[in-house]
């Protein structure tokens, strides 16, 4: 169940990477920042207001889709106007998470004082329901997580909205000529973004230790699911997220079984963070597009092509 729930998370914050790199062509390394937008909002509501948790839910997606927002207004639009490449917004968004997790420390320290409650390490598992002997986080994280890809496909296939995202993501400046507004689109595509990664993060203290920085240290687990998945397609991030997130649980878990001279290793636990790492060399060395570009050369390799002729041969 941890893997599910935490793979459910990933999958979720890795959309949201892919989907603003997608459309702005950069990746928003303050991405997992947003998501500790999310924990604190949860543990203001449960722990000083005594509300449950999941109220936080639809109130994390719209507080980190407005954040999301100005930082798109106030930083990466005004260098790109000041004529900023790809380097100079790159760096902005590891400004901008330095300077989130540094405020979200000074939030939980003035919980601390106010309310003499401690906000640097907690969980909130009291304050969650049970549903068939389950934990209720673990079936929401995956409604939600699903739930969200259906949505996204319905919005980039049915919608106008979601056909000018497209083809912003495509060619941004055709798309111009051809009178999208391309600034109104990334503003969409920034509050989708910020709105899942903060109600990703609302999700974690329900199974998970959370602090300040817990954003900020999952930027790797993001990155390497959104990398397996190609970058390119938010199907091939959901896949990618679950492929990370449950190897990181499992493989960690898995190893601290290993016994050597009789005594169980529990030490191995510490060195999780090293299997997104692996990942994303992996990814790299292998084929940088993930699984996108691995499945596209699989597609035009001359075996999968006999297949398909023989099988339509076969229909006719």
């Amino acid at each position: 169940m941890s893997a599910i729930v935490y793979a459910s998370l990933i999958s979720l914050l890795s959309i949201g990477f892919t989907l603003t790199y997608m459309t702005a062509k950069i990746p928003n390394f303050a991405h997992g920042t947003y998501a500790g937008i999310g924990i604190y909002v949860v543990y203001t509501l449960s722990k000083i207001f005594g509300y449950s948790p999941y109220i936080g839910l639809p109130i994390s997606f719209i507080l980190g889709g407005i954040v999301s927002v100005l930082i798109f207004v106030l930083v990466i639009g005004v260098l790109s106007k000041m004529g900023g490449g790809t380097i100079v917004l790159t760096i902005s968004t590891l400004a901008i998470q330095i300077t989130l997790t540094a405020v979200l420390y000074i939030y939980a320290y003035w919980l601390r004082d106010r309310y003499k409650t401690y906000a640097l390490g907690f969980l909130l598992k009291d304050f969650d329901f049970r549903i068939g002997g389950f934990q209720g986080i673990f079936p929401v994280s995956v409604i939600v997580c699903f739930s969200t890809v259906i949505f996204l496909h319905y919005m980039l296939t049915r919608t106008r909205t979601g056909i000018a995202m497209r083809a912003t993501a495509e060619n941004p400046e055709l798309a111009s000529i051809l009178g999208i507004d391309t600034n109104r689109v990334q503003m969409i595509s920034w509050f989708l973004t910020g709105g899942m990664a903060c109600l990703a993060g609302s999700m974690l203290p329900l199974w998970f230790m959370s602090s300040p920085a817990t954003g900020a240290a999952i930027i790797t687990s993001i990155m390497a699911g959104s990398l397996l998945g190609g970058l390119e397609t938010i199907y091939g991030a959901l896949i990618g997220g679950f492929g990370v997130g449950l190897s990181e649980i499992l493989l960690t878990t898995w190893a601290q079984n290993i016994r050597i001279a009789g005594e169980r290793q529990l030490w191995i636990g510490e060195y999780r963070p090293l299997v997104p790492m692996i990942f994303m060399i992996a990814i790299l060395l292998i084929e940088p597009r993930g699984l996108k570009g691995l499945f596209d050369r699989i597609a035009a390799s001359e075996t999968w092509r006999s297949i398909i002729s023989r099988v339509r041969g076969v229909e006719q």
